[in-house]
């Protein structure tokens, strides 16, 4: 496959070469990529599934509207959207954005835009006129397809996108200019054609939060849609009998590819429903006969407290599989979801700038690494661990050391507005392979265990304290439901141990219960690690798909900085 990557992306939107990740497809169920010429991932997911036979099957099950969407209408809907968007001047290349809920909709735009050679640009739809305001003029869209929920953010940052042609609502809006979504398809062919893109062409831009301030868009090819399905689907051993379901949105990196790429690359279900929380998860889950369930850590917590018996209350149950993604699990949801399911969660690895999993701990369906390791590096991806600094390779077992990865995706970022990209890019990408903020040790027998965000390290009196561990501890008392543990500046340790705690219910917070949780992690890691202060709240700050906001607890709690519970 001789192809500059991203060579439908014009050169000013990209960061040098150097600085680019260097992409392989050096495993046998990966050469098909590395051979192909024209390679479009509307026509690997959907048409080529149609093609298999299993047009009549359920593609899509649409929980809050109880309506099933089979493989031929799921296609026939995106054959009408990519004419639509064609009707509205949309050109291989250019960017669509989609402000979407977890409808059926967000797959035929996606897709669509997909088959028509542009590139989809999801958003998160917590995201305010401001946030949307960057975004529009990072990637200056020429369509922007949104629920007729948010149009009120789209139309207050629509200045920032001077060559916006049309504004789409779903499923239809009056007012203003707005196209309806639903009378664009209609007037449309359930026949098109797919553009011919190449592997390596552009897919999309997700974009991703950080230390930053502003948001980072993460460039992805067609070949990583396909790629990661493949990989994934083999790693679950994901087949058309499958139902898989997660309460991540679509928006996201992860709801996205969970909802959109997986099961339709194996011609499998998935469950489509707004913003499940509590007895609604279990609810969807035993009615739709959900097999694959992947999200955050605290999901699974929140699933657990609602309904410790899931197999007494819904004896229907077909789960056969959960992962754990976004955050990194802790021993006590790991036990207590073993105990009331009879199989384990499943610790993996993965981010917005690589697309999805690709460190997982499962082998062809079944948990292979120990406890709560994250495992290994899904076939198709090398990993290493390197030192921070220097960025040399880190030979020695049980040594921390940021990982780096190289495989069939990886970290390339949009140019164009975030003020500090080109830096992020320098840091991020060396040599091809891409670096993530984490800190990882390899363990004797070659299982990656997480060890702590670089970020959210602790350096306390010279000495550094992973807040994980800490974590760890707290959770398994049994007053604990939820910790979180950041580094306050302390104006003699540097940092201070900090520990935001959410009680279990019926658990009262007190001085007394704050000095017998310091004691509890006293009696179970070196004096330095336990910490100086412990404040109690109701929830902890977590994004669109539950994954903690350490950065957000810093600011609430600097002002309490050099303070403590105990001398």
């Amino acid at each position: 496959m001789e192809q500059r990557p991203f060579a439908n992306v014009p050169e000013q939107f990209l960061p040098p070469p150097e600085h680019r990740a260097e992409f392989l497809f050096a495993v046998p169920w990966l050469y098909y990529i590395r051979r192909a010429q024209i390679f479009n991932a509307a026509d690997e997911l959907l048409d080529r599934t149609v093609r298999r036979g299993l047009g009549p099957r359920t593609a899509i099950i649409d929980a809050d509207r109880e309506e099933i969407w089979t493989y031929h209408r799921l296609q026939a809907a995106v054959n009408r959207c990519a004419n639509a968007l064609r009707a509205l001047g949309v050109r291989p290349g250019e960017r669509v954005v989609m402000r979407l809920n977890d409808v059926p909709a967000a797959a035929i735009v996606q897709l669509a835009v997909w088959k028509i050679g542009a590139l989809i640009v999801p958003t998160a739809t917590a995201e305010r006129a401001r946030e949307l305001s960057f975004i529009f003029s990072d990637v200056e869209p020429t369509v922007v397809v949104s629920d007729r929920d948010y149009l009120d953010d789209v139309d207050q940052a629509r200045a920032a996108a001077p060559q916006l042609r049309a504004v789409v609502a779903w499923p239809e809006a009056s007012g203003r200019d707005y196209e309806s979504f639903e009378r664009l398809l209609a007037t449309q062919s359930e026949e098109a054609t797919t553009y011919p893109t190449q592997p390596l062409d552009a897919s999309g831009i997700y974009y991703t939060g950080g230390t930053t301030g502003q948001p980072k868009g993460c460039l992805h090819t067609h070949a990583a849609e396909v790629a990661l399905a493949d990989l994934n689907n083999l790693s679950r051993a994901v087949t058309a009998d499958d139902v898989l379901f997660t309460h991540a949105p679509i928006g996201h990196a992860f709801g996205n590819g969970e909802k959109i790429n997986f099961p339709l690359r194996a011609g499998a279900s998935a469950i489509y429903a707004v913003r499940p929380s509590g007895e609604r998860l279990w609810q969807l889950v035993a009615r739709y006969g959900a097999t694959v369930m992947a999200g955050a850590a605290t999901i699974y917590r929140i699933m657990l407290q609602v309904c410790p018996t899931p197999r007494e209350r819904y004896p229907q149950l077909r789960l056969r599989q959960a992962i754990s993604s976004g955050e990194i699990l802790d021993q006590a949801t790991y036990e207590r979801w073993q105990q009331a399911l009879g199989f384990p969660v499943r610790n993996t690895v993965g981010m917005t700038p690589i697309r999805h999993l690709f460190i997982d701990s499962n082998l062809l369906g079944e948990k292979v690494a120990p406890q709560l390791s994250v495992g290994r590096p899904l076939p198709g991806y090398e990993a290493r661990l390197v030192d921070p600094v220097s960025g040399e390779t880190l030979l020695d077992p049980e040594q921390p050391g940021r990982l780096a990865i190289r495989g069939p995706s990886g970290i390339t970022y949009w140019v164009h507005r975030h003020s500090g990209i080109l830096e992020r890019a320098r840091q991020d990408v060396r040599g091809g392979w891409s670096l993530l903020d984490d800190a990882y040790i390899w363990d004797q027998e070659g299982w990656l265990w997480f060890h702590a965000r670089l970020d959210d390290m602790i350096v306390t009196g010279g000495r550094q304290v992973a807040p994980r561990e800490v974590e760890d501890v707290l959770t398994r008392h049994p007053a604990v439901a939820e910790a979180a543990v950041i580094g306050l500046p302390d104006p003699i340790r540097g940092q201070a141990v900090t520990a935001v705690v959410v009680l279990r219910p019926g658990q009262v917070p007190s001085e007394d219960l704050a000095h017998a949780l310091q004691d509890f992690c006293k009696a179970q890691m070196a004096f330095y690690k336990y910490p100086r202060r412990i404040e109690f709240v109701p929830e902890l700050p977590k994004d669109n798909v539950g994954k903690l906001q350490r950065r957000i607890l810093r600011e609430r709690l600097q002002p309490l900085a050099g303070k403590e519970h105990l001398p």
